[in-house]
């Protein structure tokens, strides 16, 4: 059977990337033994296969269960854009996943840490099978980790931005183009 042209669009993405030389493009970790391991864009890009990318959004359904910090707001008086004041009551707020990633059992009151840690379950999701060959293998002369994984992306996340920076279509460079001059219709 023939499979569809749209079947997982994520390994079809970084198949081009990788095609085209891409920043996008998964990067090679090279294991002291001379085994490589491609390492596909960080999962924020979800540019991953079908399956690891089920297991990336599966973790981030599983995180909105952990301990979050709490943000009190207290009664403040604001002025909308008429010059109307109002004044908000206090109030409090979910804030940020609190680091590192941790559960509370509201029933028990006992606290469990994220097990695997989030750094590494991101690697395993990423790397999928690759991660046990990583883990058995060396790079540098030290245990193959997930932390040879993100030095890899912080990499790539650190070539993204000079690539923006050094794009004149980027709104973000100093020297980016000027707005749009007005319709000469009226």
């Amino acid at each position: 059977m023939t499979q569809p042209t749209n079947a997982d669009p994520g390994k079809r993405a970084a198949d081009q990337a990788k095609a085209y030389d891409s920043v996008f493009a998964p990067r090679e970790l090279r294991l002291d033994d001379g085994t490589v391991i491609e390492v596909p864009p960080h999962p924020n890009l979800r540019m991953l296969d079908d399956d690891a990318l089920a297991a990336w959004d599966e973790l981030w359904f599983e995180l909105e269960s952990y301990d979050h910090h709490e943000i009190t707001l207290p009664e403040r008086t604001v002025t909308d854009a008429d010059g109307t004041e109002m004044t908000l009551p206090a109030e409090t707020k979910q804030g940020g996943l609190k680091v590192p990633y941790r559960r509370t059992d509201p029933d028990t009151g006992k606290t469990a840490l994220l097990n695997p840690p989030y750094e590494v379950r991101v690697a395993q999701i990423a790397l999928g099978d690759d991660y046990a060959t990583l883990r058995a293998g060396t790079v540098g002369g030290k245990r193959g980790a997930a932390r040879h994984v993100w030095a890899l992306w912080n990499a790539q996340g650190f070539d993204l931005t000079e690539r923006q920076a050094a794009d004149p279509k980027s709104v973000d460079r100093a020297d980016g183009l000027e707005a749009v001059a007005p319709a000469d219709r009226q």
